[in-house]
């Protein structure tokens, strides 16, 4: 079917009023027409209703960056709520900064059993935060003593 302005018009109008599916689906079949702040427009809409993977699916599609800000100030929101699953998820597509992560870790060491996301979090975002493991002890001349079984 070919693009159609009267469908990126219609789109807009629907986008205006809050149909956000609605415009989604006629932006998608005229995708060539639409412009870059329609894309932009949608995919805040998007945010605003917590939309975030059909937020993200518009960018990729209209070719417009994600709204960086945004996410992380609905991600500090979350991570205030204690919504650390969110807060991660948003934090991860935003590309949030180090305090930002380190603020994540603070939260998630204060709650039982979440002891495994916030190692991994120091290890894949903190990088070389982790305090220095002990050195090793250093061979010496004596052999270690053998232990031997006994019958």
């Amino acid at each position: 079917m070919p693009a159609s302005e009267s469908e990126v018009l219609v789109g807009r109008r629907y986008l205006e009023r809050g149909f956000l599916d609605a415009a989604t689906r006629l932006f998608l079949r005229s995708a060539e027409l639409v412009t870059a702040p329609d894309w932009a427009s949608l995919a805040e809409r998007l945010l605003e209703r917590n939309r975030i993977p059909d937020a993200v699916r518009v960018c990729e599609l209209g070719g417009v960056p994600l709204p960086r800000e945004r996410m992380l100030v609905a991600a500090d929101a979350s991570l205030r709520r204690k919504d650390v699953d969110s807060a991660m998820r948003l934090y991860e597509l935003a590309g949030a900064d180090r305090e930002r992560w380190a603020k994540l870790v603070d939260v998630l060491t204060a709650i039982p059993d979440r002891e495994r996301q916030a190692i991994e979090i120091v290890d894949r975002h903190l990088g070389g935060e982790a305090q220095p493991e002990p050195p090793l002890r250093e061979a010496t001349s004596k052999a270690p003593r053998q232990i031997k079984a006994v019958k």
